[in-house]
């Protein structure tokens, strides 16, 4: 059982500001952002899930590759946010049971390369 998909690094903040999702943000974010953020990609996730959704059980690994836009980002930084709400989101959405230690057992990941025009994370939840 696979499940893929991509995600957004960037949010917008105005017409010409947007935030790389990452520690440093969510360090800094106001707790109404932050909450703002998680529901968008909470509702995202859900739009891209399988309409059948599977349950799964026992071992998760997930497979994360990151496409950057900036050469500077911190491969991590991103990563950590994002990867939170994903297990989340698979939680909310009744994918998995829970996220902890006895379920969540492997994490790969890899940076692809630059893609300026589509910084994205691609997300593959193997089971």
């Amino acid at each position: 059982m696979e499940i893929k998909i991509e995600l957004p690094i960037y949010f917008k903040t105005s017409a010409l500001k947007q935030k790389l999702v990452g520690m440093n943000w969510y360090r800094n974010a106001h707790y109404q952002e932050e909450t703002a953020i998680k529901k968008y990609y909470h509702r995202l996730i859900a739009s891209l899930l399988p309409v059948a959704k599977p349950h799964i059980t026992g071992n998760i690994k997930m497979r994360y590759t990151l496409y950057y836009k900036n050469s500077q980002s911190d491969l991590m930084n991103v990563v950590s946010v994002i990867d939170k709400y994903v297990m989340d989101a698979l939680q909310e959405s009744k994918i998995i049971e829970n996220d902890n230690v006895l379920n969540y057992r492997q994490c790969e990941i890899k940076v692809a390369g630059q893609d300026k025009k589509n910084p994205r994370l691609v997300c593959e939840l193997v089971a």
